[in-house]
């Protein structure tokens, strides 16, 4: 999974590999899965399609 062009590790918890973004905090990551309803301990390669969608949309949006 690839957000804002960097690679989230794939066999890293969700709420730990969107730390690897700059500007991307542990409560941060929090937020963002729970906004997008995801679990904070599902993998990355374990996502659906539709939640891939709504994190990478959600981290978009911030200014980072």
């Amino acid at each position: 999974m690839r957000i804002l062009g960097i690679t989230l590790p794939e066999n890293k918890q969700m709420e730990i590999a969107l730390t690897t973004i700059y500007g991307v905090g542990r409560p941060r990551a929090r937020y963002i899965l729970a906004q997008a309803k995801v679990s904070p301990t599902i993998k990355p390669k374990d996502l659906t399609v539709d939640q891939e969608n709504a994190v990478r949309k959600l981290v978009e949006s911030y200014k980072i």
